[in-house]
């Protein structure tokens, strides 16, 4: 099949990308902020007493790097498994994650892509071309709609010729 050619044909560009990088990064955000007062709240009116918004205020900022990064991972992995790929931003911007050569990924190619994220200034690295969480997974995000109607159209294109 001609997967790989239709991948590279129709993957998205630096800016579709960048604005999926932002979409997520505020609904991630929201959504850890959201989390974590829950767990606070529920943790104060299981015991009043706590000095839970004082002990989270004064943490370690190692401590506090490796709780957002995991909620993070967890938070992007469980989306983008759940969606096969599709992210909010993704969803917006009409994009979706596949393999290199065109075919769906695995849940384990979404933890690698997704923990891959957790190194630094992986966010920008796919300004250069595909980003550093693309390369290690041997993933890459494409315009759902142009990718899938390629798709179709070369499977038409094989039929006619058996």
């Amino acid at each position: 099949m001609h997967q790989d050619y239709t991948v590279g044909e129709n993957k998205a560009n630096q800016g579709v990308r960048f604005l999926n990088f932002i979409i997520d990064s505020i609904f991630i955000v929201i959504s850890i902020i959201i989390i974590f007062s829950i767990i606070s709240l529920f943790i104060y009116f299981i015991n009043p007493e706590s000095n839970i918004f004082n002990e989270i205020e004064n943490i370690h900022p190692l401590l506090d790097r490796i709780l957002t990064s995991s909620a993070y991972f967890l938070i992007y992995f469980g989306i983008e498994a759940i969606t096969k790929g599709r992210s909010i931003g993704k969803y917006i911007t009409g994009t979706k994650v596949v393999m290199i050569d065109g075919t769906n990924p695995t849940i384990k190619d979404y933890f690698s892509r997704n923990i891959s994220r957790i190194i630094p200034f992986d966010a920008f690295s796919f300004l250069g071309g595909n980003g550093w969480h693309d390369k290690i997974s041997k993933t890459t995000v494409v315009n759902k709609k142009a990718f899938e109607e390629s798709l179709k159209t070369n499977s038409t294109i094989d039929e006619i010729g058996q």
